[in-house]
């Protein structure tokens, strides 16, 4: 049992009152005579003894009561730890992560671990942990040493990242309130204490650092990336000194091409594949390093389309020829790497499934007509929760309709304005050229070459930013970010009606890099990190498969889609699996900076302890009771006096 506001726990001294009241200023019973006695000499004594012990009682319910009062304003709560044990443990922490995967490095940690069960105090029960991706109890305390160093024999390197908080947290947790002491196999990376995670070591615990030194350099995989139709790998180089080595990439297992790399001390390089023709499979990249780490060798990228973002856009009338362009421009990157299209009519999408939105990563507003308030409600949801929105003010978007959908979320508008005189046609360059968008052109490059026949007056208002600007000095594209998405308003249209953006080599990069720059907050995520996603699937480096979001099919003109079923392999979603790149670094702290670090865990700890007890204290309320306890007393101790009165 503890108590939240222990201080309040000095109120049950007032107890003293009524025990005082009743020795000292107890009423005296008056005597009276009587002439014949001899028939009420036993009533009286009967009378007295029953009176006497209903005092008592009436002392012990009053008693009761502001002993409940002071208990009630302590907040009391039942601590969730075990009950304490005197017998000493070891808990031995074993580190499974890749950092530990060097030549004949965890079979000195193995032997490591071995030597501390044998040489462990005779009758101190010890348990095993290891600790990577996940804290596992490979041999919870006890006295049987075999099954310890059995565990032990049986471990081998994981694919995890370093997460020494957390390793801690766990082995304290399964000692309960145990002393003793906490010995951790280790190649003190120094990443190590980047991991998030709470919890600390209790003071009875002494913690003891095994030092597992692992190779001064290293060669790795740190990131596999598709750009176009070209894989490219980037490969780190850990030492101090140039190394040269070969990337060989793959394809469901199949070798489709090497390629060498020169890199720098401590610097990296990049190798490329082609991928012409290869829209789906299993892409790896690997390189043959023998004296660094095993583990991060290999790297993961899923060439499935699926997982490219979906561009939606929104037409005037659903006709092919209101995207052509778009549609166009979006088809040169399609596939891994690239996008998704889709066009629907201002009806189509006003009547659209949420789970069919949910899919998409960006919305271009291309034009507005048919658009209804539940379409718009819908549009100003999609902004709020995240999403990318490509705003064209073009002859088909009328401003009013997107103004009162996005009301609160977007405070940029515009205006249509008369045609620029003949021979003064309006040219655009970035305002920024640092930005997202524009940075594939260096400044202005071919973007000098587009010219506007006709383009809106967008009133920059808020947060909005101008990315670039006609050449008269008004706003060409304007970004306003909101507390959820991104909205990019382009102050012409995307066909060639307004303009002959669409016929220069320009326009395809913007919009590559546009639409790029606007999924961003909701892309498909195809990679994730060791131990990000549950199951055995998300602790090995490889594929994985899940989920996707629902799926719809386009239904006829003016009738709204409606969901299909899915197959099973529409079902699932493959992503890669890879190795924490953080983990690749061997570079390597002190035991005096790992003991730092328990330090500062300590201290963190002492902090949290107080939002944890008055977690604990909320949950049980046992104060309640303790107030519902005393009101029954008090109700007792009324109904008893009045009888005594």
């Amino acid at each position: 049992m503890s108590f939240l506001s222990p201080l309040f726990l000095a109120g049950a001294a007032a107890v003293a009152i009524p025990i005082a009241i009743h020795l000292f200023y107890r009423r005296a019973e008056p005597l009276v005579d009587f002439a014949a006695t001899r028939y009420l000499r036993r009533a009286p004594v009967e009378q007295s003894q029953r009176r006497r012990l209903r005092e008592l009682v009436l002392l012990a319910l009053r008693a009761a009561a502001l002993l409940l009062l002071a208990l009630a304003f302590a907040r009391p709560f039942v601590t969730q730890s075990a009950a304490a044990l005197s017998a000493p443990a070891t808990m031995v922490l074993v580190d499974t992560s890749v950092s530990m995967s060097g030549p004949g490095q965890f079979e000195r940690a193995r032997a490591k671990a071995d030597d501390v069960i044998r040489h462990a105090p005779a009758g101190q029960p010890v348990g095993v942990l290891a600790f990577g991706a996940v804290n596992t109890v490979v041999a919870p305390l006890a006295q049987d040493r075999a099954r310890a160093r059995a565990a032990i024999a049986s471990l081998t390197p994981g694919a995890g990242a370093t997460r020494y908080r957390a390793a801690l947290a766990r082995a304290a947790e399964e000692c309960g309130d145990r002393p003793g002491r906490l010995v951790v196999v280790t190649d003190l990376q120094q990443t190590g204490w980047d991991g998030a995670g709470q919890g600390g070591v209790p003071d009875r615990l002494a913690v003891e650092v095994e030092d597992i030194s692992g190779p001064a350099a290293n060669i790795a995989l740190t990131d596999l990336r598709v750009e176009g139709a070209e894989a490219v790998a980037i490969v780190q180089n850990y030492s101090p000194r140039p190394l040269t080595d070969n990337v060989v990439f793959t394809i469901d297992g199949t070798r489709m091409g090497a390629s060498a790399v020169s890199m720098p001390g401590g610097g990296s390089a990049e190798a490329r594949l082609s991928l012409e023709g290869r829209a789906s499979g299993t892409l790896a990249a690997a390189v043959d390093d023998r004296q660094g780490y095993a583990g991060d060798n290999v790297r993961y990228a899923v060439l499935d389309a699926a997982n490219a973002p979906l561009i939606l856009a929104v037409t005037a009338s659903g006709s092919p020829a209101e995207a052509f362009y778009l549609d166009r421009a979006v088809g040169i990157a399609e596939g891994a790497g690239g996008f998704r299209f889709r066009a629907v009519s201002g009806p189509a999408f006003s009547d659209l499934q949420p789970e069919a939105l949910a899919e998409a990563s960006v919305i271009v507003i291309l034009g507005t007509r048919g658009v209804e308030q539940r379409g718009r409600e819908m549009l100003a949801g999609f902004v709020r929760s995240g999403g990318g929105v490509l705003i064209t003010a073009g002859p088909d978007v009328d401003p009013a309709i997107l103004k009162g959908a996005l009301d609160g979320v977007v405070q940029t508008s515009w205006r249509a304005r008369p045609t620029a005189p003949s021979g003064q046609a309006l040219r655009f360059a970035p305002d920024d050229s640092r930005h997202p968008v524009f940075r594939l052109f260096g400044g202005v490059g071919t973007l000098g070459n587009v010219s506007f026949s006709r383009a809106a007056l967008v009133d920059v208002r808020g947060s909005a930013d101008v990315v670039a600007r006609y050449s008269d000095g008004s706003p060409a594209p304007v970004e306003e970010r909101t507390s959820g998405g991104r909205v990019l308003i382009f102050a012409s249209d995307l066909n060639d009606r307004w303009n002959d953006f669409p016929l220069q080599p320009a326009f395809v990069p913007f919009v590559h890099e546009a639409l790029r720059y606007l999924t961003a907050s909701r892309a498909v995520k195809a990679e994730y990190l060791v131990g990000e996603l549950p199951g055995a699937d998300g602790l090995t480096p490889g594929v994985a498969s899940l989920a996707p979001v629902g799926r719809t099919l386009s239904g006829p003109p003016g009738e709204p889609d409606k969901a299909r079923p899915t197959t099973y392999a529409e079902q699932l979603r493959r992503v890669a699996v890879n190795v924490d790149p953080r983990e690749s670094d061997p570079a390597r702290m002190s035991v005096d900076d790992f003991r730092a670090g328990v330090s500062r865990l300590n201290a963190t700890a002492a902090r949290q302890m107080g939002s944890a007890s008055r977690e604990q204290e909320d949950g049980q309320r046992l104060w309640q009771y303790a107030l519902l306890m005393m009101v029954v007393s008090l109700a007792a101790e009324g109904m008893l006096g009045r009888r005594l009165g």
